[in-house]
């Protein structure tokens, strides 16, 4: 025996899995997934992450201005950002037991 309430819990459950089916089906459920494994050399705007290690990375500014930048850790807060002047490089730092950068952007 079918309740009203059981009727629409799966009515709810199929509109759910059309709406997954739909996403996987154009791809972008797997977009996260790549942008999450992007190696070192990773870009957003001027700020590019050029080497790295638990606890440190290289940021390079590729524009012509200063920008302020920071890097993505991957199982912790991103650190605070910092100056990098026109086509140089700096070195920011965070608690290397947090993990290892994904990649860097302008704040």
């Amino acid at each position: 025996m079918t309740t009203p309430l059981h009727r629409t819990h799966r009515m709810h459950r199929k509109a759910a899995l059309a709406a997954c089916t739909a996403l996987l089906l154009s791809g972008l459920a797997v977009a996260p997934a790549a942008a999450a494994s992007a190696p070192t050399g990773t870009a957003s705007g001027c700020a590019t992450l050029k080497d790295q290690g638990y606890g440190w990375a290289h940021i390079k500014n590729d524009c012509g201005w200063r920008i302020t930048a920071t890097v993505s850790v991957d199982w912790a807060w991103d650190p605070t950002c910092i100056p990098i002047n026109a086509g140089r490089t700096a070195t920011i730092h965070w608690d290397g037991a947090n993990g290892r950068a994904d990649y860097a952007y302008e704040c």
